[in-house]
């Protein structure tokens, strides 16, 4: 693996940060611990500035040349591994930045093309926009819907947004929140999510944001889950699966059925 001029340069930065903390910052700690031991004989401990500074200016002495190189050697190999991890943790953010822009960018495109069998539109999260107040049973549908893409093979759910692919925006929703912003909107689907279905569910789900004609709409993005999901719905544990651009209800012969197949 060759690398390029930017790389080695950066490298390069780190090695030399990490030589100068060899010698201006280990060195020094690691007299301090000398001294910290020395003092435990009181009569016999020397001033620790002037401990400190004479075995510094020992390193310009040629027969002290091997210590300084030695810490010299030990900060530029800090600083390497710093660097190293430091370009890994950089692109590791650029790919998840660059991800997520996508994602964004692909909420107008579902939008236009309408509902399928991996795309769903939910007016509200909570807000019940006939009643004019917070419905708790259209949380369940959330929830219905996401345990039917986890069954499945996984989905897009976008809420916002009506029947036809208009955005409606979540401002209603927003305001029902404690905190009414969007990181608070991201919680709630969390928070439904490990209430309804588990929380061992959570990481196979992310929610992304996006403004479309002047509205926030979000896009929950669920994985296949590793096992069978159900919700519970009056003391029952029941089977969703999305079929086509619907969300059903299996009887327990197909729930268990299907879940034989897909999970053995």
């Amino acid at each position: 693996m060759t690398l390029s001029p930017f790389k080695l340069s950066f490298l390069a930065a780190y090695v030399l940060a990490g030589a100068v903390v060899g010698v201006l910052v280990i060195h020094p700690l690691n007299l301090l611990v000398i001294w910290w031991e020395l003092a435990r004989s009181p009569e016999t401990t020397p001033n620790l500035f002037q401990f400190i500074n004479a075995r510094l200016w020992l390193l310009i002495l040629p027969r002290h040349l091997d210590v300084a190189i030695a810490y010299t050697a030990l900060g530029a190999v800090i600083g390497l591994v710093f660097g190293i991890f430091t370009r890994k943790y950089m692109r590791t953010s650029e790919a998840y930045r660059s991800l997520r822009e996508e994602q964004i960018a692909l909420i107008p495109d579902l939008m236009r093309q309408g509902e399928t069998r991996r795309v769903e539109f939910k007016s509200s999260l909570r807000w019940d926009l006939k009643e004019k107040h917070v419905n708790r049973e259209l949380e369940k549908v959330i929830a219905k819907t996401i345990a039917g893409f986890y069954n499945a093979d996984g989905g897009h759910l976008l809420i916002g947004v009506d029947d036809n692919g208009r955005p409606l925006g979540l401002e209603q929703d927003l305001a029902t929140l404690k905190s009414p912003d969007l990181d608070s909107f991201e919680r709630t689907i969390n928070d439904i999510v490990s209430k309804t279905l588990g929380g061992d569910l959570c990481p196979y789900l992310h929610t992304v944001f996006a403004r479309v004609e002047g509205k926030d709409v979000a896009m929950i993005i669920v994985s296949p889950a590793p096992r069978a999901v159900y919700l519970e719905e009056n003391k029952a544990s029941v089977f969703y699966l999305r079929s086509g651009n619907s969300t059903r209800r299996l009887d327990v012969r197909e729930a268990v059925n299907y879940a034989n197949t897909r999970w053995s």
